[in-house]
């Protein structure tokens, strides 16, 4: 017991109890975890931004690339440092058709994985795909097959089964945004984790075939452009409109 010196009153002097301790460290706790998690959404929506700004730069170089080859890039596949693996450039046959993003073949800079493969921000290489056949049987990837592919104009392109769609629902029950793409690009988002953990829209998206057993990539021409969810979809798709695509050629002066 102390003695206060100015009136003369006698005093206890004690610190927080226990229970006042656990109170403020809860409160502190809660306010600590709130800030985190701003933190962690705004970083989330940061990344999800890059990411839009980089399929736009990634579109805007295969409309260049066809541009001035005349044709769409076959994908890369996992061993080829990230260019187009291709068997014939003039008739378009490619090794492969649903693979990953030929960032080199189309000059693109931004980090690359073990296998100089362009990431996302979430570091997962980008996918990229490319319908096999048109209506008429030519390929988008063969100089030769892009030109019969708009002998008629653009407005020979019609859906069917060889040609790439996109749809709000796996199941395309829903709504479709197009089913007439020369080509896709994806970013796998945050939560992609592999096959195990991924969601029934995320899997049509890149499941189906593994390339080296690291890289799932799809192997239908179905793909899918849900309404956003942390867990149950994340993906960012862009792709490449046939329409715009015969005007840019027409510019380039690839077409007549």
């Amino acid at each position: 017991m102390s003695i206060n010196k100015h009136i003369g009153i006698p005093y206890t002097t004690r610190g927080f109890t226990l229970v006042e301790m656990a109170i403020v460290l809860l409160i502190l706790g809660v306010m600590l975890g709130g800030l985190m998690g701003a933190v962690g959404q705004s970083t989330e929506n940061t990344r999800r931004l890059e990411a839009k700004n980089k399929l736009r730069e990634i579109e805007e170089a295969l409309y260049g690339f066809a541009q001035v080859q005349g044709r769409l890039p076959c994908p890369a596949n996992w061993n080829t440092s990230g260019a187009e693996d291709s068997i014939n450039t003039a008739t378009g046959t490619c090794t492969l058709y649903h693979g990953l993003l030929p960032n080199a073949t189309l000059g693109l800079s931004g980090g690359v994985d073990e296998n100089g493969l362009l990431r996302d921000p979430w570091n997962n290489p980008y996918r990229y795909s490319v319908a096999v056949t048109t209506p008429n049987g030519s390929r988008y990837t063969g100089t030769t097959g892009i030109t019969s592919i708009f002998t008629n104009a653009v407005t020979q392109v019609v859906a069917n089964a060889n040609m790439l769609n996109v749809c709000d629902i796996n199941t395309c029950a829903g709504a479709t945004m197009i089913d007439v793409a020369p080509a896709i690009v994806i970013s796998m988002g945050n939560n992609w984790a592999g096959i195990a953990t991924a969601s029934a829209d995320e899997l049509a998206n890149a499941s189906g075939t593994v390339l080296n057993s690291t890289y799932s990539v799809t192997n239908t021409n179905t793909f899918v452009v849900a309404g956003y969810s942390e867990i149950n979809f994340d993906d960012m798709l862009t792709w490449i409109s046939p329409h715009l695509l015969f005007s840019k050629l027409i510019t380039a002066g690839q077409l007549p």
